[in-house]
């Protein structure tokens, strides 16, 4: 799948019957798009113009390494003061995401084109829209939901497996190969020197 970036639209898109038939409100909608830097950005299409996101203040918080949470053992990027950042772009941007539930009955894919000019917007093509019933991606959904619960009730998983015991000793199990791991290469680093 990979990584893209986050594009929203202020003004009006182009919308077929069907859209209009659905009551789609795709104003003010944040999309994806795979055509610019692809590092999780955040753009703005405003004015005729392109806008890249960009914050005047940017340190990394370091984590705590006694926390028992992954994500504040790491660590996390503090931003401040948000800009925005004109884009020189040529070219075309396409655009895209996808709408569950519509009406409680459909799917809709809708994905856009906008084309740049020397830097101005020139015009949004609507590319494609799809609408598909959602029930059996709903059923889907439940199938695997019900999978999910049904493996975390089997006695291994919730006797074994899915215990703080386990997950502690699988931990210590793993950080002291890893650090043999370590040793090893220091090892061989100093004996092939």
């Amino acid at each position: 799948m990979g990584m893209f970036d986050n594009i929203s639209v202020t003004g009006s898109l182009p919308t077929n019957q069907d859209m209009k038939d659905l009551e789609l409100d795709i104003n003010n909608h944040s999309w994806q798009t795979k055509d610019l830097s692809n590092v999780l950005s955040q753009y703005y299409i405003q004015g005729g113009r392109l806008f890249e996101q960009r914050y005047k203040v940017e340190k990394w918080i370091k984590g705590d390494k006694n926390s028992k949470s992954f994500i504040d053992r790491f660590g996390h990027l503090e931003r401040e003061e948000p800009y925005l950042e004109p884009v020189y772009h040529h070219g075309e941007i396409y655009f895209y995401d996808m709408i569950n539930d519509v009406k409680d009955k459909w799917d809709c894919w809708i994905e856009y084109k906008a084309v740049f000019t020397n830097g101005g917007l020139d015009r949004y093509d609507l590319v494609e829209f799809k609408k598909t019933p959602n029930e059996e991606r709903k059923q889907r959904d439940k199938e695997f939901k019900d999978d999910i619960e049904r493996n975390a009730k089997l006695w291994y998983n919730k006797y074994l497996f899915h215990t703080k015991a386990y997950r502690f000793f699988s931990n210590k199990w793993y950080r002291f190969w890893n650090k043999a791991g370590d040793t090893c290469q220091k090892i061989a680093f100093i004996v092939y020197k």
